[in-house]
């Protein structure tokens, strides 16, 4: 990690807080329902060193309760596709959102990347340390992740003009459990992350980042430059 980001991260410029609320939430992409109002939007913007043609602007809120975290994204995009349909597939090289976590404050305990294109098909692994092999969660568990999408489960011909999209998430703690030895978060819990948005099978490739990201070709598996998030 280079000495400049490892100080940002240390000096909390890297930080999000997530609100706790007391029921759970319509998963319905609707960014304006109350809920998400009092929300401060995390904002998805850094293309670190990588080239790329195409900077969309992707914006995400976050908030929990007793079962879920709750995710919504706010994509301004263009030059979409989307052909992934299968669980836990590429879903990468489609216009996607991406969260990658790790359930506790010692990232060498392992993370999950949590993938989804715009047309809501989910991937979903975890990683028992940064340098070892992935498990893939199981189809079963996936399907018990809540996901609203605005676009169409299939894009094939690309929307080259600008579209704004949404993804809405309510991911279920229970699920987390089984893959990892987290606990439900309390007011005061912290993990780390970071955000991204990415799309490579189209006209205009790009990897954005919420955490910028010191590598000379686009990685996200690279958990030392993670964030923080803290559970109020």
């Amino acid at each position: 990690m280079s000495p400049s980001i490892s100080s940002e991260i240390h000096d909390n410029a890297f930080v999000y807080k997530l609100r706790k609320i007391d029921h759970e939430l319509p998963i319905d992409c609707n960014w304006s329902k109350e809920e998400w109002t009092a929300v401060e939007p995390l904002r998805i913007i850094r293309s670190n060193s990588w080239p790329m043609m195409f900077k969309p602007e992707t914006t995400v809120k976050l908030c929990y309760n007793d079962k879920y975290v709750y995710l919504i994204y706010r994509v301004e995009d263009s030059f979409v596709r989307c052909l992934t349909t299968s669980v836990n597939g590429e879903v990468h090289k489609d216009a996607c959102v991406e969260f990658f976590f790790s359930p506790t404050e010692n990232i060498p305990r392992g993370y999950f990347n949590l993938e989804i294109n715009c047309g809501g098909t989910i991937k979903l692994g975890h990683r028992n340390g940064p340098k070892t092999e992935v498990v893939h969660a199981r189809k079963e568990d996936v399907n018990k992740i809540m996901v609203c999408h605005s676009l169409p489960g299939i894009i094939e011909r690309e929307i080259e003009e600008p579209v704004i999209w949404f993804l809405e998430i309510a991911l279920p703690f229970e699920i987390l459990k089984s893959y990892s030895s987290m606990r439900s978060p309390d007011p005061g819990t912290k993990w780390r992350a970071n955000f991204y948005k990415c799309a490579e099978n189209n006209s205009h490739p790009h990897w954005m980042s919420w955490v910028p990201i010191n590598s000379p070709t686009p990685n996200f598996h690279l958990p030392e430059f993670f964030g923080e998030v803290e559970f109020r």
